[in-house]
């Protein structure tokens, strides 16, 4: 059975990937200033599909595992779980971000969206970690003063 905790956790991930759905949607209608140079005067950019369904596949993926290794309800070890997320995505993102340069605005959304995410990580692991660490040193100190 999936607890509440569980059940906000999953709708918070839907949500997110219906924006960030909405936001690729929305960035194949902008205007590509780098394929228009090499266009006729006049002619209109066609609607890249195929870039958008590309990275419409990764970002359901890069969503799906992040869900998968996080599972934040779960305290036990958490901080790990989140460093090998941050790592993972980390990894994934810098060549991406390598290659941004002269890209179309779907590759920026996408860029856009995965750097938020490993931000959003690292801050996840900033705090949990912290929070981590204080109990660790409370529980130390309790201990000693027992003693």
């Amino acid at each position: 059975m999936i607890d509440r905790n569980t059940r906000w956790y999953y709708l918070a991930a839907a949500t997110i990937w219906l924006a960030v759905m909405a936001a690729l949607i929305h960035s194949g209608t902008q205007t590509d200033y780098w394929m228009q140079r090499w266009m006729e005067p006049g002619e209109v950019q066609p609607y890249p599909i195929r870039a958008v369904a590309i990275f419409a596949v990764m970002s359901t993926v890069e969503i799906a595992v992040v869900t998968l290794i996080v599972r934040p309800w779960r305290w036990r070890r958490l901080w790990l779980r989140l460093l090998i997320a941050f790592a993972l995505l980390l990894a994934w993102s810098l060549p991406l971000a390598m290659g941004a340069m002269h890209q179309s605005p779907v590759y920026g959304t996408h860029l856009l969206w995965l750097m938020l995410l490993v931000l959003s990580l690292f801050l996840a692991l900033w705090s949990v970690s912290s929070i981590t660490l204080w109990q660790v040193f409370q529980a130390r100190r309790m201990a000693t003063a027992r003693n």
